[in-house]
């Protein structure tokens, strides 16, 4: 997991006042101590030498991972994950987020977690521009035309599709998470073989002593300052005009703020 940088010198965590973003663990992590794929390379061109996007237009994605020469592997792709942080101003984390109960519409159906920066744009803003960045320059590693970065918006709006496509031969295999009891109605259940729910959104607090404490997603609450993992992806879509993409990150990981200072 990959930290996003204020500047080239210091962690954009750091810049939380009271060192709230710190996790007990991880309390002496710094530029000068983590390794080049624990960092995201605050400007273009580092960071264009340091992911690559495999496009994968059968499976209607791409993935992007870290390079092998940074992550120091050549026997596996290490996936691109950012850790960012601020204060919850929306989410739905239901496991079938907006989901309507129909087939039709299982395809569009999304969870989601929206952070603001609570008033400290300092620590908040390089998570935007980051974001920014990281979204400029995997469409033009795709070779798709990108105008200038621009922080236009002052959330970050973290994605993530409720339902995985199962194509037989490719990814049939994949094993529903959603337990009997939260489909009493058996609609998870009747599209499984078209539309899989295949990972969950993880929420935990890490105690002072090291645990790690699970809680349920729907415990969070707007207000609540947290630290996310996000996985960068990116979806292939297509229209009247042919295809085009987009670039998100998707919550893996929700740690609330806990009582690990």
């Amino acid at each position: 997991m990959a930290f996003v940088l204020a500047d080239p010198s210091t962690l954009a965590r750091d810049k939380w006042p009271q060192h709230i973003a710190h996790i007990a663990q991880e309390s002496s992590a710094s530029c000068d101590n983590l390794g080049a794929a624990r960092l995201v390379p605050y400007d273009d061109e580092d960071l264009s030498e340091w992911l690559w996007v495999d496009h994968q237009p059968e499976m209607s994605r791409a993935l992007v991972y870290i390079r092998q020469d940074v992550a120091g592997v050549n026997d596996r792709n290490v996936e691109v994950v950012v850790r960012f942080q601020g204060v919850i101003a929306e989410m739905n984390l239901n496991i079938g987020g907006n989901w309507d109960g129909s087939a039709m519409n299982a395809k569009k159906a999304t969870q989601y977690l929206t952070l603001t920066s609570g008033g400290c744009g300092e620590a908040f803003e390089p998570q935007l521009r980051a974001a920014a960045l990281l979204r400029e320059t995997i469409l033009l590693q795709l070779g798709v035309n990108v105008d200038p970065i621009t922080n236009s918006s002052n959330v970050l709006v973290l994605r993530r599709r409720v339902f995985t496509k199962i194509r037989v031969g490719a990814n049939d295999h994949l094993p529903s998470v959603v337990k009997a009891a939260e489909d009493p109605r058996s609609k998870f259940a009747d599209i499984r073989s078209q539309w899989r729910v295949t990972e969950r959104v993880i929420a935990a607090t890490h105690l002072a002593h090291g645990a790690i404490f699970p809680i349920p997603p729907l415990a969070l609450r707007r207000g609540d300052f947290v630290d996310v993992s996000a996985r960068v992806t990116v979806t292939i879509m297509r229209n009247a005009r042919g295809r085009y993409y987009e670039v998100g990150f998707e919550p893996i990981t929700i740690r609330p703020e806990a009582n690990d200072k």
